[in-house]
């Protein structure tokens, strides 16, 4: 997997929110559409900000830790 290079402010596509988080891009697309993952929509396009990524991934962190 190649190195991804992100700025805090970058617009991410599916592609590379998928390699960000480590899952199958068929995820990224099913927790899109299921309204999980925040999406920035670019005309037809869906795009995922480097931040709301962050967000997702401390919030389920969270979520898991408050269950233990």
């Amino acid at each position: 997997m190649n190195d991804l290079k992100i700025e805090n402010n970058s617009l991410l596509t599916p592609e590379q929110a998928a390699q960000y988080l480590q899952v199958k891009l068929s995820t990224i697309y099913n927790w899109s559409m299921r309204k999980i993952l925040p999406t920035c929509k670019l005309g037809r396009l869906n795009r995922y900000r480097k931040i709301d990524l962050d967000n997702f991934i401390n919030k389920n962190i969270a979520e898991v830790q408050e269950v233990d």
